[in-house]
């Protein structure tokens, strides 16, 4: 059901990115591996893929929302993630 694209250094997989459809359902980067650069090398690869991209991300993750922020995501809505009964970020990316 979805599209998963990892990304390498010349040693190991450091991350992946999965999407169904236009939303993008995971972006993991291995810890050791955070700030370098790999997650935005995997959203910039998507995102000269699709026309818009959608996401949820926990209110409380900081460092997720600024991340998407600074990667061209907008807060589109505020909702509560029924599961796990915390509040979250509908966020969105469109190709201008």
């Amino acid at each position: 059901m979805s599209e998963t694209y990892v990304i390498s250094n010349e040693i190991e997989i450091v991350g992946f990115v999965s999407l169904v459809d236009d939303y993008l359902a995971a972006l993991f980067i291995d810890v050791k591996h955070q700030g370098q650069g790999y997650g935005k090398r995997l959203l910039n690869f998507i995102k000269e893929r699709r026309e818009n991209i959608q996401l949820k991300v926990y209110k409380k993750n900081r460092n997720a929302v600024n991340f998407y922020v600074m990667n061209g995501f907008v807060i589109k809505k505020e909702l509560l993630d029924e599961q796990t009964v915390e509040e979250e970020f509908l966020m969105g990316w469109e190709r201008v």
